[in-house]
């Protein structure tokens, strides 16, 4: 299966000649091991399994650069609803140091993320470095239900994340999130919410970790892979949750939807 160059493709890796120096290369770094991962798809949709690799390629990297967007928009959203429910509770927008009822591992990853922190960065704007340190995976968590608090502590208790966090702000991180999930006939909770975000969070780690995505996108805990165009989906009801305007830009401005049109499909 060709693929013309043309001004609508030229974004996309070109797939060196058969047999040339190029190619040889290109597979010498690749490994057959690594493209046999591809062998299977590319047989079913007609085309040399390094033309699928390289789009695929394409698409990592289309994938890594929207989602980059998003994680930010996210993690600045959720921190500026738990600094105004911390400025309530405790009058310090610093929520990580406001005694909210965090379980272990949320406490355990800020933690992490402060010790990460250079001398310098905890004496000026400590705030703000913090945030960009915790990971997308820390926020996914705060709208899980909440794990342990204490674990084998005498006082050991559950963490109440839809009550403490979510119906006390949190769910206004999402502002359209009650109009989208009404326009698609979804009921608006914090478990819609975590099914797109954690949706996306997959899609960002396969990519991360430099794992196919023809074959679909594995789902942690639960057993089961979805295919590349319904997490992509995710990404952009991710955007359309947190802001109307946000996803109209992203649909504009998406290298991820424009390398999706051009994905390498099975003949008909």
């Amino acid at each position: 299966m060709s693929r013309q160059s043309n001004s609508t493709t030229d974004f996309l890796s070109r797939t060196p000649r058969k047999g040339s120096p190029r190619e040889k290369a290109l597979r010498a770094c690749i490994t057959d091991e690594r493209l046999a991962t591809y062998n299977y798809e590319a047989q079913r949709r007609s085309c040399p399994a390094l033309e699928l690799y390289l789009w695929d390629h394409d698409m990592a990297s289309a994938c890594m650069g929207d989602i980059a967007i998003l994680e930010v928009a996210l993690r600045n959203r959720m921190d500026r609803q738990l600094s105004l429910l911390a400025l309530e509770q405790n009058g310090t927008e610093d929520w990580y140091m406001a005694g909210l009822q965090f379980d272990d591992r949320t406490q355990y990853q800020i933690r992490e993320a402060w010790n990460h922190l250079t001398p310098h960065q905890r004496k000026n704007h400590t705030h703000g470095h913090l945030i960009a340190s915790l990971t997308f995976g820390f926020w996914r968590n705060l709208l899980e239900d909440g794990g342990t608090i204490h674990t084998k502590w005498p006082d050991q208790r559950r963490a109440d994340y839809e009550n403490d966090l979510w119906r006390k702000g949190l769910d206004k991180t999402f502002s359209n999130g009650r109009q989208y999930a009404r326009a698609v006939e979804e009921r608006w909770t914090r478990k819609y919410a975590l099914d797109i975000v954690k949706t996306v969070h997959a899609l960002r780690n396969r990519v991360a970790h430099h794992e196919p995505l023809v074959n679909g996108i594995p789902l942690p805990g639960e057993n089961r892979r979805i295919a590349l165009e319904n997490a992509t989906q995710a990404c952009f009801a991710l955007a359309m949750i947190l802001d109307r305007d946000l996803h109209a830009w992203l649909m504009d401005n998406s290298k991820m939807k424009l390398v999706l049109e051009h994905e390498l499909k099975p003949n008909e």
